[in-house]
């Protein structure tokens, strides 16, 4: 008897890929550089960004690997995490709403190398059981993880972790269990901390303790390498399109009709180089934010976009540092932003 649809389906992904340099085209300089005067690239009030107005986010991942025993009431603890993979504070017993255990066909290397593109085939997903921890409670035992808050039959879970039960399915050498501690308890988003782990009878360790090293993310922010386009300034009225984008900055396709968020940031007295620096804290550094959500196409009006007291976006201006970022959000969980395109005032 199948009892995977017991499990809740999801793909997983995060701040995490690899793209490729590139050059500026020659019709300015690097962000926020307006590079003289020169004609604008909003025509007719639509200015559209290519992979060269983009910047990159290169990284790569690394993530633990346990052998724990099967058929047994494991237990899974993150005390002590107090810094995830970002580099951000972690209070272990706060910021830590929920835990998932999902289990992936396949090997970890492969399971690693698709979290680091953000690209886990929806297929490749097994299933998931769930945990919501509250107060101080800082570990679970297997039994006691649930289905979104449902429990779960005890016969049903020991067909995914007990490697004698006669409704396992799951060969240890091409599935590959993973532990993630997130914040927030929407499944997939908000991970803090993750490792990967797998059964064997043979194996004594019944405990994973997910650590400040459990996983770690090496990235770099280019945002130099993104050529900025010249827009006039004053003008809320101006669309965006990205029809032409082939690659997105977490280096893979740029599907346009999976945008599903755009938003303009001004920083009136950031450096580019402070804001590579301080990449996770854009949205509370900047000075205007204006946001709307994609409902469909691949073009936006930035008239739309309203600032959290319900302001619309009122046009750039030659103060400061202006970009318009493009989000994935309903089918992906990386946070980053798929692309970032620097404006400038044209004359």
């Amino acid at each position: 008897m199948r009892t995977v649809s017991r499990w809740i389906l999801v793909s997983l992904g995060w701040l995490s890929a690899a793209c490729g340099g590139g050059n500026d085209a020659g019709t300015g300089g690097g962000a926020g550089s307006g590079g003289g005067a020169a004609q604008c690239d909003a025509v007719d009030g639509t200015f559209t960004i290519t992979d060269e107005t983009n910047y990159s986010l290169p990284s790569s991942l690394s993530v633990s690997m346990t052998t724990l025993k099967d058929a047994t009431d494991l237990s899974f603890s993150w005390d002590g995490v107090t810094q995830d993979f970002y580099g951000r504070s972690v209070d272990p017993e706060s910021d830590i709403d929920m835990v998932l255990i999902s289990l992936w066909g396949m090997t970890p290397p492969i399971l690693q190398e698709n979290l680091e593109r953000d690209d886990l085939p929806l297929n490749a997903n097994k299933g998931a059981i769930t945990a919501y921890p509250g107060g101080a409670v800082t570990s679970e035992n297997l039994l006691d993880f649930n289905l979104l808050g449902n429990p779960i039959p005890e016969e049903e879970l020991w067909a995914f972790f007990d490697t004698t039960d006669p409704n396992f399915q799951y060969p240890q050498d091409s599935n590959t269990f993973m532990l993630m501690a997130s914040t927030g308890t929407v499944v997939g988003k908000g991970g803090r901390m993750l490792a990967f782990f797998n059964l064997d009878p043979n194996a004594t360790a019944t405990e994973l303790a997910l650590t400040n090293t459990s996983a770690t993310l090496d990235y770099e922010v280019d945002l130099e390498r993104a050529r900025p386009l010249r827009v006039p300034a004053g003008v809320p009225g101006l669309t965006i399109d990205w029809r032409e984008m082939t690659q997105n900055a977490l280096g893979n396709e740029f599907v346009g009709a999976q945008i599903t968020r755009a938003t303009v940031a001004h920083f009136s007295s950031m450096t580019i180089p402070e804001l590579e620096a301080r990449f996770l804290e854009l949205e509370s550094l900047a000075d205007g934010l204006w946001t709307a959500e994609v409902a469909a196409g691949r073009s936006i009006d930035l008239s739309t976009l309203l600032d959290r007291n319900q302001a619309a976006f009122p046009g750039i201006d030659d103060r400061g540092i202006w970009f318009v970022a493009l989000f994935c959000t309903a089918n992906c969980n990386n946070p980053a932003p798929w692309s970032i395109t620097f404006l400038t005032p044209c004359d």
